[in-house]
């Protein structure tokens, strides 16, 4: 095949990692066809040192940066021959329509599926990473163990990461205990019981962007208040390392335990287990931990949940029973399964 292949995917940071073995899946089936990736200026760090991919097209969809006309005529003028949408958005269609490429494929629940040259039936029962690798499947499932999620940190990412590693005292565990939706976050007691108990025999690393940074202070400062004997540090660093960073810290991490986001899927990209939990969203969406050890803390007991598909600002029955009554001690026998 001449040309190049373009890939969209302008959804969160955990919907990019889960593009990856598709980056691989297209550079394994077109050996020597470009690959460029479309995506936003929030999560095109990820994929800065991919190896596979020639460039990363960023769209600021938020702020219209590039505005829209003019990135759909850029679009036109690179000769794209295959484009690959993950993305079901109207925007997404457009955007690949605008590149002209005889080949544009998406799924059958895009929201202008008329705007691409071939679909694949949605799976709702597959995990993500499964579903996006059909799209060049021809909607086949890949078999399994096909292609893992890959995340390339650079040296000056490592260096980062040792550097805030040369704070642990011997072997760690990471905690994420932030999100973007509010439904999807366990409670900061919860976080607190767990990260305590943890620093009795490992140093805690707290992760986040800079929105978690006092989240993750509260957290530290909770689980550390009256500290026994012979405790180990909890160590946040929420807002100083990037998402590459972040990933060297977690790619030698024991065990992360994280909220239903975007950690769990680098974790799952550096080969660390991970204990997932689940309040507002499900596993059966498909956004489990993948080829990773894992486990998965949930109430399976509530009628209510799931209550949407990404969480949301706030509880739509104001109980938010599916965090608050989901004790630390389940989410700590998890974890401890998982150790080695």
């Amino acid at each position: 095949m001449s040309g190049a292949i373009l890939i969209i995917q302008t959804a969160f940071a955990g919907d990019l990692v889960l593009t990856t073995p598709l980056i691989e899946e297209a550079a394994s089936m077109y050996p020597g066809v470009p690959i460029d990736l479309l995506c936003i200026p929030a999560t095109a760090p990820l994929l800065a040192n991919h190896p596979l991919l020639r460039k990363r097209i960023v769209y600021d969809k938020k702020n219209g940066d590039p505005a829209l006309p003019a990135l759909l005529r850029s679009l036109g003028r690179e000769q794209y021959t295959l484009c690959l949408c993950p993305h079901r958005s109207f925007r997404s269609a457009m955007l690949a329509r605008a590149t002209k490429a005889p080949r544009r494929i998406s799924f059958d629940r895009s929201a202008a599926p008329w705007l691409f040259t071939e679909t694949v039936k949605y799976q709702a029962d597959w995990h993500e990473a499964d579903r996006v690798l059909s799209l060049l499947l021809g909607g086949e499932q890949p078999e399994p163990g096909r292609r893992g999620l890959r995340l390339f940190p650079s040296d000056d990412d490592r260096a980062q990461a040792e550097a805030w590693k040369t704070n642990a005292d011997g072997p760690y565990v990471c905690i994420a205990p932030g999100s973007v939706w509010a439904t999807k976050r366990w409670t900061e007691e919860g976080f607190i019981e767990t990260a305590r108990h943890f620093s009795a025999s490992r140093t805690v690393f707290l992760l986040g962007g800079r929105e978690d940074r006092e989240l993750c202070a509260r957290i530290a400062s909770g689980a550390q208040s009256d500290p026994p004997a012979g405790t180990r540090p909890i160590i946040s660093t929420a807002g100083e390392l990037g998402f590459l960073a972040s990933a060297a810290l977690v790619g030698e991490a024991d065990v992360l335990i994280s909220n239903d986001s975007a950690p769990v899927h680098i974790a799952a990209a550096m080969k660390t287990p991970v204990v997932e939990i689940f309040g507002a969203t499900d596993p059966a969406f498909g956004f489990t931990p993948y080829q990773v050890p894992h486990r998965i803390v949930m109430r399976e007991d509530l009628d209510c949940r799931p209550c949407a598909i990404h969480g949301g600002k706030e509880c739509p029955i104001g109980t938010f029973v599916c965090m608050r009554e989901l004790g630390a001690q389940r989410v700590i026998r998890a974890a401890e399964e998982l150790l080695p």
